[in-house]
């Protein structure tokens, strides 16, 4: 299975540089654009390096790219209107990626061939086979980007969203529905508890986590890095190295890893803690689900389950007290 966070940064990252080659041409500078692609990456994906302070996304992204052309002049001032030109030009990429939407494609391709003439000095003879070049690259660009948001959107399976804690709004259930005709001989009860055994529990996976994470991509290109998705994780997964290795790449990714987690009950984490250990090293986040019926826990016990991201409890839990009270949430049942 694709990574599919990663496939989408990585092709965000090549149709920059492509963009600012064919503005730039002999001036443009390969590793002046990729120290400024990275940043803009980090801010814009991954929400690092960014002054939250500043209201809007798109002027936090442009202030951390001044800034990091203000400590790349610092370092090499030889290098300094190639740096500035790399980043007068780049803001105008905000509106290929889904990060401004206020004014028409043809608008910004417009604004940039303008300022090419009195920037860069370029004959506006060139203009108009520019325009036309690149207006067709980029809506072929955002055209790809959009048929492969929706790619995972299915008339068969949907994801159903459901508060975890009514106080705390930014934690999500989620669960995948289906929409399929069985015959009428069938019970919901039955065709529900069919769908819950352990082996089609597992294959479900397949189809919700390229569905989540897609979902997480659409969240992270608006802006929004609050929300958190808090999906089954099936342990039994952990005996098969090759079935979870396909399953989790789909969002083996810093940006998506920080809006999924996987849940586990603490039985099975208790049964499961080397494998769980090991996903955690590699960035996947856990959310803990205490049982029903819950012993003590003893402070060496408690101090174990640091290593989740939340824990999720109910009232009936003696214990609910002793949790960190950060990363507590109290199901809404």
């Amino acid at each position: 299975m694709n990574n599919i966070v990663e496939v989408h940064i990585g092709k965000v990252q090549k149709r920059f540089r492509k963009y600012l080659s064919l503005i730039l041409k002999s001036k443009y500078n390969r590793a002046i654009a990729d120290e400024l692609i990275q940043t803009y990456i980090d801010v814009r994906y991954y929400n690092y390096g960014a002054d939250n302070n500043i209201k809007f996304f798109y002027r936090r992204i442009y202030d951390a790219l001044v800034n990091k052309a203000y400590k790349m002049i610092e370092k090499d001032k030889d290098k300094m209107q190639t740096i500035e030109n790399t980043v007068i030009f780049f803001q105008y990429f905000f509106y290929f990626d889904y990060v401004r939407s206020n004014l028409e494609i043809e608008e910004v391709i417009g604004l940039i061939a303008e300022k090419r003439i009195t920037r860069l000095k370029i004959r506006m003879s060139e203009t108009d086979s520019f325009v036309k070049e690149f207006t067709k690259l980029v809506k072929e660009h955002i055209r790809e980007t959009e048929e492969n948001l929706y790619v995972y959107d299915d008339e068969v399976f949907s994801l159903d969203f459901r508060r975890v804690d009514p106080k705390k709004s930014k934690f999500y259930w989620v669960d995948l529905l289906y929409d399929i005709e069985f015959p009428e001989i069938f019970s919901k009860e039955a065709i529900n508890e069919v769908f819950m055994t352990d082996i089609i529990a597992e294959d479900k996976l397949f189809v919700e986590y390229p569905m989540i994470t897609s979902t997480a991509l659409k969240d992270i290109l608006v802006g929004n890095f609050s929300r958190i998705f808090i999906v089954d994780f099936a342990v039994d997964l952990l005996k098969k190295k090759k079935k979870i290795e396909q399953l989790l790449e789909v969002f083996e990714n810093q940006a998506a890893q920080d809006k999924i987690f996987l849940r586990v009950k603490y039985n099975e984490f208790m049964e499961n803690k080397e494998g769980i250990y090991s996903l955690m090293k590699r960035g996947f986040k856990f959310a803990l689900v205490t049982n029903e019926v819950m012993k003590t826990l003893s402070n060496d016990e408690l101090k174990i389950l640091d290593v989740f991201s939340c824990i999720i409890s109910n009232s009936n839990d003696v214990n609910i007290k002793k949790y960190d009270r950060k990363k507590l949430l109290i199901e809404n049942i």
